[in-house]
């Protein structure tokens, strides 16, 4: 049981993911601070500014070389959920769904339980998505 609520947990994260993404002008965030909630721009917030060519880091032992400079260690890998609203919501998102799997325990049956949690899931994120997350006094 616990399961399904951290599956409706994830939906609204996931919500939260797409308004940002695809109706940010007309969501309850708009008039937050675009420099976090506005993907337009706070996708930059991983980087230096102004952004400039990259060079190795140290910390990713040869495995990786970023686009850019980052703004701060990792700030374009495991710490990129602290640069913005939309990979924050991520984390969470990603969060939600692992508990979800190692707490599961069943419910009716596991294919029974699997379309419950989609359900939950795709219920919350829709009525997030097109409710909860929308500006009131948008036209």
């Amino acid at each position: 049981m616990i399961s399904l609520f951290l599956m409706i947990l994830a939906g609204i994260c996931n919500a939260v993911m797409d308004k940002l993404q695809f109706n940010y002008d007309s969501s309850i965030f708009k008039n937050l601070n675009p420099l976090f909630w506005d993907p337009r721009v706070s996708w930059k917030n991983q980087w230096q500014q102004p952004m400039v060519p990259p060079y190795k880091y140290w910390w990713y032992f040869g495995l990786y070389v970023p686009r850019y400079q980052e703004h701060y260690i990792y700030s374009n890998t495991i710490l990129v959920f602290t640069t913005d609203a939309w990979h924050l919501a991520k984390a969470f998102m990603l969060l939600w769904i692992s508990l979800a799997i190692v707490s599961y325990s069943t419910i009716f049956n596991f294919w029974a339980d699997a379309f419950i949690m989609y359900c939950a899931f795709t219920i919350t994120f829709t009525y997030f998505y097109e409710y909860i997350l929308d500006a009131k006094d948008s036209d």
